[in-house]
Order: C-alpha cells, then structure tokens, then sequence
C-alpha cells in the first residue's frame, strides 16, 4: 500500500519528517525519484546569482596529482550528504537536536544519503533555550583524515542566498522582526526560493583544487595557535566534516599561508584567496555558517591598500558577515513563543557576530568610517565562556571576551569623535575615557600587561595584542589638533605610544611580527605622531626616538605582509627627515628647548613648542576628574625611558588641561600628503 509523503509541505512548514512517519516515531526515508533524476540530468545551466567583479582571472587547472573536490549537483538544498558511516562525523551535541529528530535524512532526488545540516544542534522550541553545555572539556578527534590516495569530495551546489531546509529558511519567516509583514506571502517566497535553489542544483560539477593533507594540517595548526583568539568560529570537533567542505579549506589555506608559509610547495596565499572568493560568489557552498566561517578567515589577507575602492578589503568582507548575519536573524534573540524554523548553532552564530562586530569597530575609528552595526537593533547576549564548548585554552575565549569589550567602547569613542569633528568647543569626553579605564582595571591578573619591568617575562601574544587597540584609542582621545604640521600630544598620549613601542619590542625580540594583523600597522602610525612630537622635548627625545626606531623596525616587518604598512613605512622616513631637517642635531635641540616650552632655536615666524619640561605638569591638570596614570595600571617607571621621565615628577593628583579634547582622525590628512585623502593612509585588513 503506498502512502502518500506530505514531506515536502511539512518541509516549508519548519519540520524535516512526514507526518506518517512523525506519527509512528520512525525515521523519514524518502524514496529516489526516476522522474526527477532525468528532469536534473536536464536541467539547463544556471548562472551564479551573485557573480564575482569581471576582473577575476580564470582559475588554474590543477596540477596531477593534486588534490581535488568535485562540486556536484545532490539535490535542492534540503541537507548536505551523509556522514553518518563515519565515526568522526557524528555530532558531538545530540542533547541539543530537536525533540524526535531522525539520525540523518535522506536527498529527495537523488538518493545521495546526507547529514544532518551542521547547524542541527538548536531547539526547535526556541533558540532562548538553548545553551551550549559548559566544561565539555573532551579530547578531540583527529583534524584531517590523511590518505595518501587523491581525495575526491562530493559537495553540494546550493546557494547560500537560497538555501531551504526542513527547518532551515534563511528568509523572513525565521526573523524575529517582521515591520515589513512579508509572513503574509510566505507560501509565495517559500516556492521561489525552492524554484531558485533547483535552477542552482542543475549546474554542472566544478573541479576544485585542495591542499594536500599534510598543508591541511600545517593551516589548521596556524589557525588556532595565531587566530583563533580573534576570530574563534572552528571548532575542532567539527573540522573533520567541515574540511571537506573545497570554499573553507581553501579559505583556511589564505590563512595559514600567508601568516606561517609553508616550505614545501603550495599554491600560495594569492591563489587560494582568489579559489575561495569565485567559490564564494558563484554559491558553490550549501551551508550559509560555512561560507560566513570562510570569509571571517579573509581577514588575514590584504592584496592592496585601501588607497581605493576594492572588494578585498577587510571593510568589505566585515560588511558581508554582518549582512548575512542580519539576514539570518543572528543578532537579535528570538522573541518567547516564537516559532524558531532556522536552526542556526547560537553559539557559534554569537562568536561570529561579535567578530564581526569587533573588527567593524576598529574600522569606525581607524578609517573614520560610520558604523554598520546599531546596537538598538540587535539583542544577542554578549559573548560567555558558555560559547566556547570543549576548547582547551580558555584564556583565548577570556582574550576574545574582553575584546569584543573593548571593541564596543571603540566604536563609541569612534561615533563621538566623528559626530563631534565640526565643532572645536566640543567637550573631552570624559564618560569615555572612564570607560576605557574601568576596562584595563576589569581585567584578571593573567590577562594584564606585563611590562611592569625592564624585561617581560611571561610573554603571551595575544595580551600583548590585546592591549595594542587600547593604547592606540587613549594615543587619539589625547591628541589635539596645532597650527604645526604635527597635531599637539599630550602625556597620556605619549605615554601610550610608548608602551605601544614597548609591545612591539617584545615581539620583534620574539621574531613573532608574523602573527600581527594588518591593522597593527595603523597602530604603529598613531604611535608615531605621539612620539615625534615627544621628540621635540626636553627629557624625553633620547627615549623618544629609541621608540621611533622600534616602529619604524616593526612597519618594515609588516611592510612584507601587508601592503597598507608599506604607506606608513614611507611617511616614517619622510617624517622622520623632516624633523632632523627642522633641527639639525639632537644636542642643539635640546639646548634650545627651555624650561618655559619655548624653541630658542626655532626658526623666525614659527609658533613655540608648545610643551616643555616645567609646563608638562601643569598641562596634566583637568578639571574632568581623570587621572591619565590609571589608564595605565600595568606601566611602571621601569616599561620605557618615556615611561620613567613621566612619572618621576607626577604625582597622583596631577591631572592636565581642560582643552585637550582631540579633533577627529582626519587631523592627520597633511601628514601623508602624497597621497589624495586620509584614506589612503588607513589601515584596513
């Protein structure tokens, strides 16, 4: 007796099993359609919905022997394929899959057998109720099967633009806001979707080069012992599945690459990043949270500066996760009651919009871009330790925490500073700089700064780093614009440039440049302004230009990296120069520097220094109440020469003027004038 299967109409419906077999508490296996294999086999080719700009290359045929994955066309997007023969494959979280969910289903088309969609593991009733399960410290399978035979993997060809599952429709109807009422049609754009994710299933099969196994393993390596901390969206208890997945792995070898190049031979970060871009335009991966995890890897890739408008900046990628994210409804929580049809692993989709969400805020302030995220719009919960089920350090989950912190105070600083730019009486924001000093003083014992002495001796990259956005936002809170061609610096501003050359010492002295990211160099640069000023007084020029050299030894090491630190490297020297020209030597300087702040040796017409010994103290007194030492609770007079000249003579009540409110970033257009905006000297990676 044949019974007719309503797995379709339940499937638009937010379930992934009829009703026949959701009544008997048996597994939905549907039957392999002849009609429907033939009408695929049919099918005429269907463009990329979202091509890639018409000046990509062709990709290179592969090599013999190489590694290869087969894009192939397995259905209309209901899941992936089946991995439930293979041990590793299987889901860590079965307390997480929704109440009476099958193992596996199966393609309706073509009989491939499939998984269950990586992101299986929320509730049905609900994605408020679902936690990840805290201290899962278990061991982890093996990364990477290895075979020494050619690899050949079969992947699905769904548009993540279109992707329909069971229980999983990036569309509307999964939103948890609907001002646009576009439920009231949602049979209408349920059919289009499933109709654009049919034309996009009759696309032929694509060969797509892999790294060998062995470079795989060197990648993923790279990743979590230099990225992860600020960009944590793999888990290693997924990888096995998900590095069959060609746009990920090759995602995965951009970054690992370019930051640890490997010394066997490999295609090269260029041509892995141009694979993954076309994979990524063309939808050639299924999985939505797969394509968002392999364009958050584009980060530590930056072919050119953003001297001009490109679609490979940093800034552009951000964007992408961010719409997609939106799109999906990752930002916001569901409301009570709300039927959840996505199901979209909450862990993982709050580690990958906090990511985003801090990187965007690094932009607002280091390329005086406005901010993309309003965070009236979003109610995703800030990210816990909760989030980061089964990882092994937990000090890189506490780093990322308190990032995405510091990244949200950034981007506040970033809106006051460029709505504020037009108006010179525009008061010091203190409320603001309370905020960045309650937030180095939130920080653990083992997640502060030690440079507390001459020599660092529990050096960890990542706190280091940690702490370079910090020092950078305190550099341009305490810069004010001058008549001079340099903006006038004041002590908390010097201070932290100081402590920001101090950093890099410790990782020049360590050879660990390469694990830097690009927007180091822009760190590098604000520093520099602080510091050449600093030069200019009495006390501080010898220590002052030791800090120089340390900048300018750090950006020619990023210079190899990043082409951006390249614009900086050239401005140092110009600048550099210029002050040497303006005086001729050290010791005439500092004869001619008073204890008044006034230049004796400066030439006719040309306005005073406007800070010297004797006035430096007077300068740190504001009526705002804030202490610039407490900004820096970790630095003693033992971190720098600068550090020991500006606190010998301080005292705990000395505060500075009421007028050192900064003008925006944009001061620092006439610096690098040779080229045609202020962009064109941001940082963007």
């Amino acid at each position: 007796m044949q019974i007719k299967c309503d797995l379709q109409v339940r499937g638009g419906q937010g379930y992934n099993n009829c009703s026949n077999c959701a009544g008997a508490g048996r597994e939905c296996r549907t039957r392999p359609s002849k009609r429907g294999a033939a009408r695929h086999q049919s099918a005429p080719t269907a463009p990329p919905l979202t091509p890639p700009d018409s000046s990509t290359s062709e990709l290179t045929q592969p090599a013999p022997g190489a590694n290869i994955a087969v894009s192939k066309n397995v259905g209309h997007g209901l899941s992936n394929f089946d991995v439930n023969n293979n041990p590793q494959h299987q889901p860590l979280n079965p307390d997480l899959r929704p109440p009476n969910a099958p193992e596996h289903s199966r393609d309706g088309f073509q009989g491939h057998p499939v998984p269950p969609p990586a992101n299986s593991e929320a509730n049905a009733e609900g994605l408020s109720s679902m936690r990840c399960p805290p201290g899962s410290d278990h061991a982890s399978p093996p990364l990477i099967a290895h075979s020494h035979e050619r690899r050949v993997s079969v992947i699905p060809n769904d548009s993540p633009a279109t992707q329909v599952t069971a229980a999983h429709t990036e569309h509307s109807d999964s939103y948890p806001v609907d001002t646009g009422y576009s439920h009231v049609y949602s049979p209408e754009i349920q059919s289009d979707a499933r109709n654009q994710t049919l034309q996009v299933a009759g696309r032929p099969p694509k060969l797509v080069p892999l790294p060998q196994p062995e470079l795989q393993e060197s990648f993923v390596e790279t990743y979590y012992e230099f990225c992860y901390t600020w960009c944590p969206v793999l888990d290693r208890d997924k990888l096995p599945f998900e590095l069959t997945q060609p746009l990920l792995v090759n995602a995965l070898a951009v970054l690992g690459s370019h930051i640890r190049p490997p010394m066997i031979p490999n295609d090269g970060p260029a041509t892995y990043y141009e694979r993954a871009r076309r994979q990524f335009y063309d939808d050639e991966e299924a999985d939505v949270m797969i394509s968002l995890k392999a364009i958050s890897l584009f980060y530590w890739w930056s072919p050119r500066p953003p001297s001009i408008l490109h679609r490979h900046s940093s800034w552009w990628w951000t964007s992408v996760i961010i719409r997609h994210c939106q799109q999906l409804g990752i930002h916001r929580e569901p409301l009570p009651g709300q039927m959840v049809r996505q199901e979209v692993d909450r862990c993982l989709g709050r580690r990958i919009w906090w990511t985003a969400f801090a990187r965007e805020r690094l932009t607002a302030l280091c390329q005086s871009k406005p901010c993309v995220i309003d965070p009236d719009d979003c109610s995703i919960s800030e990210p816990t330790l909760e989030d980061f089920p089964g990882i092994q350090d937990i000090t890189k989950a506490e780093i990322f925490i308190y990032w995405v912190r510091l990244c949200a105070i950034i981007g506040r600083i970033a809106k006051y500073l460029s709505r504020s730019f037009d108006s010179p009486s525009a008061p010091f924001p203190t409320h603001l700089g309370r905020e960045l000093i309650d937030w180095v003083h939130s920080l653990p014992p083992h997640l502060q700064l030690p440079i507390h002495s001459d020599r660092t001796t529990s050096f960890n990259r990542d706190i280091h780093q940690l702490h370079l956005p910090y020092l950078a936002v305190i550099i341009i809170l305490h810069l004010k614009k001058s008549s001079q061609p340099l903006p006038q610096a004041y002590p908390p501003a010097i201070f932290a440039a100081s402590c920001v050359a101090r950093i890099l010492r410790d990782m020049l002295a360590r050879g660990a440049t390469r694990c830097l990211m690009a927007i180091t160099g822009w760190y590098c640069g604000t520093a520099f302004i602080a510091l050449l000023q600093a030069c200019r007084i009495e006390g501080l020029s010898k220590s002052a230009n030791e800090d120089l050299d340390i900048l300018s030894l750090a950006v020619n090491q990023l210079r190899t990296m990043w082409p951006t630190a390249n614009v900086f490297y050239h401005g140092f020297q110009r600048l550099r120069a210029d002050a040497a020209a303006r005086v001729p030597n050290t010791a005439e300087g500092s004869a001619g520097m008073l204890g008044n702040g006034v230049n004796n040796s400066q030439r006719p017409g040309e306005p005073p220094t406007e800070m010297g010994n004797e006035d430096m103290n007077m300068n740190m007194n504001i009526a705002n109440g804030i202490d610039w030492t407490h900004y820096f609770p970790f630095a003693t007079a033992k971190t720098s020469g600068v550090a020991e000249t500006l606190l010998a003579p301080h005292t705990t009540q000395e505060m500075f003027v009421d007028d050192t409110f900064p003008d925006n970033m944009m001061q620092f257009q006439d610096l690098f004038e040779q080229y045609n905006s202020f962009s064109d000297i941001d940082i963007f990676m």
